[in-house]
């Protein structure tokens, strides 16, 4: 097995997005959904392909499907290359299986932008809405983890610098930083 660190490329078998892989929606009575009952009852023997991607093999569907399914800035990125997928305007049973495994803690979801591993759903995730373009960009993965784990949730930065192995100092500064920049230094 190699210890290289295999980087995120958007695979060239998902269709063309404009505007890129979009975020993670459910639609209206997903619930009931046949994709969601398939979800919650064939079993997924797929795995992890890199960062972003991962493979679902539900234990009665033909075959196996690609799935984007990462974080990046506040939301969610989810694609597969199924057919039920693009029927569904992106609800399909192989994104269900993904989001039911992730909210009972059996697959981890990697953030793009700042390496952290996120074993269950963050609480400053955005479902249901667009993906946010380039609000995150300029800053340093540092400050995007700081920025969403203390700024958009109720942990204070002493908390989050003990949770990060990080000085206070460190993360208030990190904080401030992102602030700054995303707000041109007028505080919110």
């Amino acid at each position: 097995m190699s210890s290289q660190v295999q980087e995120y490329v958007e695979s060239p078998d998902l269709p063309e997005q404009i505007g890129g892989t979009p975020a993670f929606s459910r639609p209206e009575g997903w619930t009931c959904s046949t994709p969601w009952k398939r979800a919650q009852q064939e079993i997924d023997t797929g795995g992890p392909i890199n960062d972003a991607e991962r493979m679902v093999r539900l234990s009665d569907g033909e075959g196996v499907h690609r799935c984007t399914w990462a974080l990046k800035g506040r939301t969610l990125l989810a694609e597969c290359d199924c057919r039920g997928y693009q029927f569904h305007g992106g609800w399909c049973a192989h994104v269900a299986s993904l989001w039911w495994q992730w909210i009972n803690g059996e697959i981890v979801v990697n953030h793009l932008d700042t390496g952290r591993e996120y074993p269950t759903p963050p609480a400053w995730l955005e479902l249901d809405a667009p993906a946010q373009k380039h609000v995150f960009e300029d800053l340093t993965p540092a400050e995007t983890d700081a920025y969403l784990s203390v700024e958009l949730t109720d942990a204070g930065v002493r908390e989050w610098a003990r949770h990060t192995d990080r000085s206070p100092g460190t993360v208030g500064n990190q904080l401030r930083s992102a602030k700054d920049t995303l707000y041109g230094g007028v505080e919110r």
